[in-house]
């Protein structure tokens, strides 16, 4: 068994170091570890001194739940016991950071309008639009200075999560933040040039100028060619500019 989730483990950071300063590294990092968890769903969340925290990568889709992650980055975040209380890098289990009504009922009346307190939820409560009743491990890493906040969620079940699955991820935590932090270091402008785009858009952004035409993007992305260029003509008209060559400008215009 010990053999196996080596074997898992080696694999999982093959395919995360693999993608490093790719556009999708934070989509392939937070499946693959995912995947290892054994878990459903995943989202990849920056917190930055001084600024709102930003989701790199989610698949809340599959749920329909997009306005929870959304929620949660805009408003939600402030009450999280787990990152407030998380180490720089480390592994958490959400159930054992409850916390009771009392301790929500003097935040902010925005983000109180947010919260559903409710006994069965691993925190004791869960943000507006966010799937009820999960299970949920995170992973926070401290990456070249940038706090990375990797939530791995699926519903409850009698048995929580395997104990070797835990270990292994403690195990990869650090390599998984050097990993961070390299990305980080080459990708500087990135995160500055598509601070006003959503998740998806910023996606579409890396992918064009890394050379890539509608159609590539469409299959990587499993969207269509119509839905890329939406989000196209939105990077665009974000961004304020009219063309490709301009995008590219822009984007080597950006200090680091």
């Amino acid at each position: 068994m010990l053999s196996y989730f080596l074997r898992m483990e080696n694999y999982t950071l093959a395919r995360i170091i693999a993608t490093i300063g790719e556009p999708d590294f934070p989509a392939v990092a937070a499946e693959a570890l995912r995947t290892l968890l054994d878990f459903d769903l995943t989202a990849a969340v920056t917190h930055r001194a001084g600024s709102r925290p930003s989701v790199m990568f989610d698949n809340f889709d599959l749920v329909g739940a997009r306005q929870g992650i959304g929620n949660y980055a805009r408003l939600t975040h402030a009450v999280n016991p787990v990152l407030a209380r998380a180490r720089p890098t480390a592994v958490c289990r959400a159930r054992d950071f409850a916390v009771t009504p009392a301790v929500l009922a003097d935040v902010d009346a925005r983000i109180r309008a947010q919260i559903i307190t409710a006994n069965d939820e691993e925190l004791g409560f869960r943000t507006v639009g966010w799937p009820a009743r999960l299970e949920e491990v995170d992973l926070y890493l401290d990456a070249g200075g940038s706090f990375v906040e990797l939530g791995f969620y699926r519903e409850r079940r009698r048995c929580p999560v395997h104990a070797e699955r835990l270990a292994s991820l403690h195990r990869l935590s650090q390599p998984v933040a050097a990993a961070f932090a390299r990305h980080f270091a080459l990708d500087r402008r990135a995160p500055r040039l598509a601070a006003r785009l959503s998740a998806r858009e910023r996606e579409v952004c890396d992918l064009l100028l890394h050379g890539c035409s509608s159609e590539a993007i469409a299959l990587r992305l499993g969207i269509s060619r119509h839905t890329v260029k939406d989000h196209r003509k939105h990077i665009f008209r974000k961004l304020g500019v009219g063309t490709l060559a301009e995008l590219f400008a822009l984007h080597a215009a950006t200090p680091d």
